[in-house]
């Protein structure tokens, strides 16, 4: 009996809240339609524009990219002397190398932790499953494999 009521209630207020609103001609309804259509088609006119410049952005950034890749040996052995800044351009690793240089050979890791000890500052830089170990700016050892959180 209450869910009949409850109903009825809800049936009532629902075609009371129904009769209230106000109701348009058929013409301010072509007109509404018509300007939602034409609205419609700026916008997908729009979205074509812009996948359009995004797809053009996209091949300038390819460019950029292996201009880049190109430029990078040359930059590293003008940064750091031809023997250091061959060896950070083929991506090699040595302990004693700083964290920069790991960084302007591999990119910016995955994550990095840092910890403060009264004894120096560790860092360790993930890259995937590798795991690069630094005190006080220099690279201490690695482990390769190692599963990290």
């Amino acid at each position: 009996m209450l869910k009949i009521k409850y109903f009825l209630l809800l049936f009532f207020a629902a075609t009371f809240i129904y009769g209230q609103q106000k109701k348009i001609t058929r013409e301010e309804y072509n007109k509404k339609y018509e300007s939602l259509k034409t609205q419609k088609e700026n916008f997908l006119r729009e979205k074509a524009a812009l996948k359009s410049s995004i797809d053009s952005l996209t091949q300038v950034t390819a460019h950029l990219d292996s201009l880049l890749k190109d430029c990078m040996p040359a930059y590293l052995i003008h940064k750091y002397g031809k023997k250091i800044g061959t060896r950070i351009a083929l991506g090699k690793i040595w302990k004693g190398m700083s964290e920069k240089m790991l960084r302007d050979s591999w990119g910016k890791p995955d994550k990095v932790r840092t910890r403060r000890w009264k004894w120096g500052v560790f860092r360790q830089y993930y890259y995937g499953n590798i795991i690069y170990f630094f005190r006080d700016g220099k690279l201490i050892d690695w482990k390769d494999g190692g599963k990290h959180k």
